[in-house]
């Protein structure tokens, strides 16, 4: 536990600048980060050729770092486009290597660039609004999870997902919706996240909260389906960029949707 504690007070203060700064360097440095997390599940599939690295990189370049943070003569690239045409190189790929390499291999890289990539890119989108909002979507993603640690040892009874992650509860899950609520209507007698009035916002992080969890709960599946503990190492005591950031990815993508929808 105190290593736990003490590198995640050290991972916070390296994230914490990039974060107050904003725009192109916490894109990048955002982009580094989503790098490290799509290695982490190619490793954890057992893909070990260099070529996918590399192209699975690149289509999660082209996921995550919006268009007006591109260097300009990058910005001619439709980076849609540019994703898909590493998803027909990977496929290709299978034809000359296909003892090394297959069409599941490939669908893991390009459905994780997606996934990884479109998430740390919402997460750039949201610290565009505002630093009161990205404080916003942070807290309410991460208090649901000291708030569902907490209340699921105290009181959890009720299984939520048992085949996937046997400790987590419904009054964990519960727990960390209130605390979510509790926590983020607080924070919004003093500062302004930008994002409607009291009931919307309250609606708004109970969705980000339960999305949150099913995002760990979601990685927690294809971990066990690896048969791997955690990710990574990178962070002694909390595990690899995929631990640390699983709920705040699947939650940003719900974000943006909703956002989208409402803004449109």
């Amino acid at each position: 536990m105190k290593e736990r504690v003490i590198f995640g007070f050290i991972a916070f203060f390296v994230f914490l600048p990039f974060a107050l700064i904003g725009g192109t360097w916490f894109t990048y440095f955002l982009l580094i980060l989503g790098v490290i997390g799509l290695f982490e599940l190619l490793r954890m599939a057992d893909i070990t050729s260099k070529f996918p690295y590399l192209i699975g990189g690149l289509a999660l370049f082209a996921q995550l770092v919006p268009t007006a943070y591109l260097p300009e003569f990058i910005q001619v690239f439709d980076m849609t486009s540019v994703y898909f045409l590493c998803a027909v190189a990977l496929l290709i790929y299978t034809v000359f290597k296909p003892h090394k390499f297959n069409f599941t291999q490939a669908s893991i890289i390009m459905l994780g660039a997606m996934y990884i990539g479109r998430g740390f890119n919402l997460v750039s989108e949201i610290r565009a609004i505002g630093l009161e909002t990205l404080v916003y979507f942070l807290m309410a993603v991460w208090v649901t999870d000291i708030f569902a640690l907490l209340v699921g040892r105290q009181i959890g009874k009720t299984p939520l997902a048992p085949q996937v992650s046997p400790n987590k509860t419904v009054e964990g899950m519960l727990g960390g919706v209130a605390g979510a609520v509790l926590s983020t209507s607080i924070y919004m007698l003093f500062f302004d996240p930008q994002l409607g009035g009291w009931l919307h916002m309250t609606i708004l992080t109970i969705i980000i909260s339960l999305t949150g969890q099913f995002g760990d709960l979601v990685e927690s599946a294809y971990k066990r389906h690896f048969q791997v503990k955690d990710s990574g190492s990178l962070i002694p005591g909390h595990g690899g960029i995929l631990d640390r950031f699983d709920s705040v990815l699947f939650a940003s993508l719900v974000f943006g949707i909703w956002f989208n929808l409402l803004t449109s």
